[in-house]
């Protein structure tokens, strides 16, 4: 009986703090939506609006607008497609012109290049990756990097297996094929870095069919060359 009231005196116990973590959780929210009614707003529509705050009825309301005209103020930003904007107004006025979200990457100057990817950048650029490649790996089996290895001293066979480790791990569906969803989250984090990425994955599918195959991701990746 002594062991029945005290599980049921927990019990209770339990309820009124999770009640009380709850309404605390509810609070909270309230007070930051109320400070920042745009902090929890999400733009779906219009295609490529930004949430901004106006005022009904003397209360803060989030609305999703489409800028017309941008303030001149330098607060720049990344797009995912690796494009350099002045400050995040600009990102959503071409966004809402071009009918289609485009997110922010980071904030802040690019780390790619503004530049048009040239052909001799191009040509360099499956080696980089292919040596990226390498460097996860090293820390996914690892936990470290060894900033020593290269991928020049690896055999044609290592290569190939370093590049179907990648493969494998893009491969959602495990069917042997990229489409663009395998490929956007990795392209996303890829080309706000490297200026080059869009134009090499364009390249990817040889046939056009919007798939890569593993035979197509070798190609591609060069694995059987290596430019020093």
């Amino acid at each position: 009986m002594a062991v029945r009231a005290v599980l049921t005196v927990l019990m209770l116990f339990l309820c009124v703090t999770t009640n009380i973590i709850r309404a605390q959780q509810e609070t909270w929210k309230e007070l930051w939506e109320e400070s920042d009614p745009c902090a929890t707003k999400k733009c779906k529509k219009p295609a490529g609006s930004m949430c901004e705050v106006v005022e009904k009825n003397g209360r803060k309301t989030a609305t999703c607008v489409c800028p017309t005209e941008c303030p001149h103020q330098l607060d720049r930003v990344c797009s995912v497609y690796g494009r350099q904007y002045d400050n995040l107004c600009q990102l959503h006025l071409e966004a809402c012109n071009k009918k289609k979200h485009i997110g922010v990457a980071y904030k802040g100057k690019c780390i790619a290049s503004q530049d048009r990817c040239e052909n001799d950048e191009i040509a360099q650029f499956p080696h980089r990756l292919l040596q990226w490649f390498q460097h996860l790996r090293e820390v996914d089996e690892f936990g470290t990097v060894d900033m020593e290895s290269s991928i020049s001293t690896l055999s044609v066979q290592r290569r190939q297996a370093l590049a179907q480790w990648k493969f494998n791990e893009l491969d959602r569906k495990g069917d042997g094929k990229l489409d663009r969803r395998d490929l956007k989250n990795f392209r996303y984090a890829l080309m706000p870095l490297e200026h080059c990425a869009s134009k090499f994955f364009n390249g990817c599918d040889a046939d056009s069919n919007k798939k890569i195959t593993l035979e197509e991701w070798f190609d591609c990746l060069e694995v059987e060359s290596y430019v020093d």
